[in-house]
């Protein structure tokens, strides 16, 4: 019995003493909590306010044991790839720990995804590399779906885009010769558009075409309305991004137009596919606004490379047109930081064209957005030449398309790894030279 008692205040002393060393770990493992928590929360804090100081949008920071992960969209810088580099930048002046990855949003839906790890950013902080070095070394890709998991719980968004108002003036020229007694039929407009981010990935513009000079009559020397529109961006995993448009679109042309795409993950290749039907639409003096019941359907199958040595993008498209002609569209573009310029062929119905298109950036880099509503000039004017305006091509009307928003071309919103990564790099050794 007294072996038993002894025995007895052992166990006893034991099991106090296990439960002593578990509070101990709990309450370590607590501290630690709490210190992890107050850390993270001050890098959060340091890289929002670093990239709200520089005008980014729709910020969200996620911060784990090995890795900070931020999010954001530039409706500021008129280049993506400066908008990029002024992020990187914000972020490497803020002290995060572990790895750093950013992910680029296009009306809050991930387009890019970089990754700076922890050897890079601290080489930089401690003046080991250059800027140069880091924008050779990081990695960029279009594959952001790990990053968006990493992000899913982190906290509100900052400084959100949606319901905010821009007031955009875009300026409109066309140019044809398809007449004999005129050496050339013009028409000069601008075409204010109020453009509005609605919720992910929505959007609505609504544009007016204000007619300045023209030596043609009818509809073009009248106010009439340009792109109306409602569109709806998605993305799905594996790099598969969609978009459907509904509303009054360019050529006279209303309706609906269907989009699905897959990107490769160095961003270089892209296939995929556009479907539309759309009836016709034009403003008249006998019916004021026209819209016509026929409905037409037009889809296509398109290809899209980059090569990134010489800044070319190869672009191919096969399918029919809106008014039953099938046809195929080459495209060769060469970029030149953000001017883009291109040659295209068109073959359809056995009839065959050609010319030329251009982008180039207009006046004013940085466009800060303080408020909800902004009035600003397009980020850049962009124009098509064809070689043919007469004949068979005009009287069938062969390669007839049109445009779902106001500022398609082959600048605006690029996000392409090579291109950003590539005109970084060239920035930065302009600015080292000067």
């Amino acid at each position: 019995q007294g072996y038993s008692s002894a025995a007895s205040d052992v166990y006893k002393r034991q099991g106090l003493e296990s439960r002593m060393k578990n509070k101990r770990k709990s309450g370590l493992k607590w501290i630690l909590a709490v210190w992890f928590c107050s850390i993270s929360a001050t890098v959060d804090a340091q890289v929002t306010e670093s990239l709200k100081a520089i005008g980014m949008e729709n910020i969200r920071c996620a911060q784990t044991p090995g890795m900070t992960t931020v999010s954001f969209e530039n409706n500021v810088y008129r280049s993506t790839y400066t908008g990029v580099g002024k992020a990187i930048d914000a972020c490497l002046g803020s002290k995060t720990k572990g790895d750093l990855q950013l992910v680029v949003l296009e009306n809050r839906i991930p387009r890019l995804c970089i990754n700076l790890p922890d050897t890079l950013t601290e080489a930089y902080r401690n003046g080991e590399i250059s800027l140069i070095q880091v924008y050779q070394q990081m990695g960029i890709t279009v594959d952001t779906d790990a990053a968006m998991k990493a992000l899913k719980n982190a906290g509100q968004e900052e400084v959100p885009s949606a319901w905010k108002m821009d007031l955009v003036i875009y300026p409109d020229l066309f140019l044809e010769n398809n007449t004999f007694d005129e050496l050339y039929t013009y028409a000069i407009n601008l075409n204010p558009a109020v453009e509005m981010a609605l919720w992910k990935g929505g959007k609505m513009t609504a544009q007016v075409i204000l007619p300045v000079a023209t030596n043609l009559s009818g509809e073009m020397k009248r106010i009439r309305p340009g792109i109306i529109a409602l569109s709806q961006d998605v993305r799905f995993r594996h790099n598969i991004f969609g978009k459907m448009t509904v509303g009054n679109f360019t050529n006279n042309r209303y309706g609906a137009q269907l989009e699905i795409k897959y990107r490769t993950n160095n961003g270089r290749w892209e296939l995929g596919g556009t479907a539309g039907s759309t009836g016709f639409s034009a403003i008249t003096r006998e019916d004021g606004w026209y819209i016509g019941r026929k409905q037409r359907i037009n889809a296509s199958l398109n290809a899209s490379y980059y090569e990134p040595r010489l800044n070319l993008q190869f672009d191919l498209k096969a399918g029919r047109y809106i008014y039953g002609d099938y046809g195929v569209r080459g495209d060769c573009t060469r970029h030149f930081g953000e001017y883009a310029i291109g040659l295209y062929a068109l073959c359809t119905d056995g009839e065959i064209n050609g010319g030329f298109h251009f982008a180039i950036p207009l006046p004013g880099k940085k466009w800060s957005r303080k408020g909800f509503f902004r009035v600003k000039p397009a980020d850049y004017f962009a124009w098509a030449y064809g070689m043919v305006a007469d004949g068979e091509y005009i009287e069938k009307q062969l390669g007839k398309s049109y445009s779902t928003r106001p500022n398609e071309n082959r600048s605006s919103n690029f996000y392409q790894p090579d291109y950003i990564r590539y005109f970084l790099i060239k920035e930065q050794q302009k600015e080292k030279s000067e």
